[in-house]
């Protein structure tokens, strides 16, 4: 079928006929779209038309200028079953500019539906349907997903899709990803769903990237179905994904497998420390993030927060000057749009939020249980990152973070070589470990735990480059606005090793060695300086780490 839909000249999307109002709701949409211009990499929504720029249809910080019944008619058009479906994403993300959208004798294209959709997404919604939000949401990443595809984005965006069998989750996005994404598996319904999971994660491994996929893993409660490093795709992960971490550096995955039928990973990593204390954020009445309607006041997001600065204070693990700060990327993942060049409208802006927390957590400032235009956004977000997570706090007193609620006290918290999220992992009588999940620890996001912390005033960001169409890390000093490619924590490149000149060098630096395979070096994946022999003559304490 991806051939077919990659050569078609058009595709209809047919989402069944006329009813709900749904022929109004077309109108609407096509109209809202067709004020807008949309930058498919930062999510900037522009005017279309220079009259457009201080009108209604451009104030994301109000719902569209709709009326109740228009809302209510796109409401039951997003809530069709055809959006729920997985294969969908086919239809979609291979006709793209040749779709379009049909519904009774209404039709609109495709982009124009997805400009609309995205510009809902960033406004405040109407104050009725109650969960609006929550069906727009649900449709919202087949909008907004655009360029290249990995393979872990495409698991992350599609996990509310449904699709009769489970095998699917791989084989239904497979067409969608790069040729190298694929890893040369091929739809085999011969294999039970245990072996297809367990296959793309033996793959990853052995390309020496498992960074992209083991940060899926999360321990449920119950009998695992199967190894906790392997992800069930089957079921979604509650915790959100931490986007944008390099927990390991530019390094590869140092991996080998055992056990009988290859049920134990070994990986190479460092022990950076361990859990000492759980503090739960949310109370487990509160209801989950995909009923945001019901989600708690702004008022009971601040009792919160104002306990957990309390809880910061009396444990000292950091500076005062500091603590709000930290708590603050902590509770935001570090998810900001400074972060992304340009920057990214999907995340809010730092100065802001921090402003907003620290009047939040201050006794002494005024705070209305009803949410403002402002608050929406850092509501949604500290409650959407929470939500499955305790706050933790470890036996190192300045790392501080955001695991699952599912950890324990002892739990070990390791970086592994290849994955770009510190690991929670819970040891066993046997010496093995159980995978718990990814966690955010302040101080090990960056490479800390291998390499030590990044010189005062440098900051990884990542930065889009036009001619590719990709986003690639880089360093910048701030206070010279110099930027670099290479981690300026490492230094001279091991014997024999050296930089190999190409066209985008500006982009990643190439590593070559005259007689070790080094296709792949490079200094946005693997950098040479990374490998276990010069991480060790650096004094790195690296250990196995058998996960079971």
């Amino acid at each position: 079928m991806d051939d077919i839909y990659q050569s078609a000249e058009k595709v209809v999307i047919w989402l069944g006929p006329e009813e709900d109002g749904s022929s109004s709701a077309i109108e609407a949409l096509d109209q809202l779209a067709s004020k807008l211009e949309v930058d498919w990499v930062g999510h900037g929504i522009t005017a279309a038309l220079p009259q457009d720029i201080h009108t209604d249809w451009l104030d994301l910080t109000k719902p569209a200028p709709f009326s109740h019944d228009i809302y209510q008619s796109i409401y039951c058009l997003f809530k069709r079953s055809w959006f729920t479906r997985l294969w969908i994403w086919q239809e979609v993300f291979l006709a793209r500019d040749a779709a379009e959208v049909s519904c009774g004798d209404s039709v609109m294209t495709w982009t124009s539906f997805a400009k609309a959709v995205l510009s809902l997404g960033y406004r405040t919604p109407p104050p009725v349907p109650l969960d609006f939000s929550e069906v727009l949401f649900r449709i919202w990443p087949l909008c907004a997903t655009r360029g290249e595809h990995r393979l872990r984005e495409l698991l992350y965006e599609t996990r509310f899709a449904q699709c009769s069998d489970q095998r699917d989750r791989i084989y239904g996005i497979l067409s969608l990803v790069e040729e190298h994404e694929r890893l040369g598996i091929k739809p085999d319904y011969n294999k039970s769903v245990r072996d297809v999971y367990h296959d793309v994660m033996v793959r990853n491994s052995f390309v020496k990237e498992v960074r992209s996929l083991l940060p899926r893993c999360e321990l449920k409660d119950g009998t695992q179905a199967m190894a906790s490093w392997i992800p069930d795709w089957s079921v979604p992960k509650r915790c959100t994904d931490i986007w944008e971490s390099r927990a390991c550096g530019q390094s590869f995955t140092q991996a080998r497998l055992s056990g009988n039928g290859n049920n134990v990973l070994h990986l190479l990593g460092v022990r950076a420390t361990h859990v000492t204390r759980r503090f739960e954020i949310l109370p487990g009445t509160w209801a989950n993030p995909n009923q945001r309607h019901q989600w708690p006041s702004m008022w009971a997001i601040r009792r919160v927060m104002k306990k957990l600065v309390t809880a910061v204070q009396e444990a000292r693990s950091l500076p005062r000057v500091q603590q709000t700060e930290v708590i603050c990327r902590v509770l935001s993942l570090n998810q900001f749009s400074e972060r992304w060049e340009p920057k990214h409208e999907r995340f809010p802006r730092f100065e802001a939020t921090i402003k907003r927390f620290l009047e939040l957590s201050d006794t002494e400032h005024e705070v209305s249980d009803t949410l403002s235009v402002n608050d929406t956004e850092l509501h949604d977000d500290l409650y959407s990152h929470a939500y499955g997570r305790a706050f933790i706090f470890t036996a190192n007193a300045n790392m501080i973070g955001l695991a699952p609620d599912t950890c324990r006290e002892n739990d070990c918290i390791a970086s592994l070589l290849g994955c770009d999220s510190p690991m929670v992992l819970r040891p066993t009588d046997d010496g093995c470990y159980i995978v718990v999940g990814e966690c955010y620890v302040h101080g090990l996001m960056e490479g800390e735990g291998f390499l030590g912390p990044l010189p005062a005033d440098w900051e990884r960001i990542v930065r889009y480059d036009e001619g590719t169409g990709s986003w690639f890390d880089v360093y910048v000093e701030r206070k010279r606005g110099t930027y670099q490619v290479e981690d300026p924590r490492l230094g001279p490149l091991p014997k024999d090793w050296y930089r190999e000149g190409h066209p985008k060098q500006h982009l990643y630096t190439s590593y070559r060695h005259p007689t070790k395979d080094s296709v792949g070096f490079n200094s946005y994946s693997c950098d040479p300086r990374m490998l276990p022999e010069s991480l060790r003559e650096r004094g790195v304490e690296l250990q196995e780490f058998a996960l079971i």
